[in-house]
């Protein structure tokens, strides 16, 4: 299993409409979901933790970029010194964001993909299915997707956006 197919089962297990009225309230359901699903499936090193990210900093980290979450091994448990290893996944989560709003969260994602060698950054638009990512002129497209996700009338539509070389590949799923 990819980690784009899981991030897609984790996004589909939210299904409470009070979920996707707040950024945070999605994002703590959307982590014990993603959690659930990497713990059954044994996804990632034994050390690999889902993390609600607020200790960045320029000294430590050449940024002080905040991210919404993050799937890495933390520096205490890598067995390594270098802070750019064993960084796999980082997410941003908005809550029906407008195209500014979009493309300044995937300028933040991709400073953290090129600062700390993050493998992925998945942006995830609430409550809106809205994508911008085809707009995005910056380096790295190739390591960023969108998904845009809404309920209407109790149903759950789901939309992932990604570059494929230079192509905007958009998938109703």
């Amino acid at each position: 299993m990819s980690i784009i197919e899981i991030v897609i089962t984790a996004l589909k297990k939210i299904n409470s409409p009070r979920f996707f009225k707040t950024e945070r309230g999605f994002q703590g359901r959307f982590a014990i979901a993603l959690h659930k699903i990497l713990s059954d499936n044994n996804i990632f090193q034994e050390d690999t933790i889902i993390e609600e990210e607020y200790q960045k900093t320029l000294r430590l980290h050449g940024t002080k970029q905040r991210t919404d979450l993050i799937i890495h091994v933390p520096i205490e448990s890598s067995h390594s010194s270098n802070r750019k290893e064993n960084n796999s996944v980082v997410f941003a989560f908005k809550l029906s964001g407008n195209k500014t709003e979009v493309l300044n969260d995937l300028e933040k994602l991709n400073e953290l993909i090129e600062k700390l060698d993050y493998s992925l950054g998945i942006f995830i638009n609430i409550s809106s299915l809205n994508n911008f990512l085809g707009e995005y002129q910056g380096p790295n497209k190739d390591k960023l997707h969108e998904f845009c996700i809404k309920q209407i009338n109790g149903k759950l539509t789901l939309r992932h956006v990604h570059f494929q070389k230079e192509s905007i590949i958009v998938t109703n799923i």
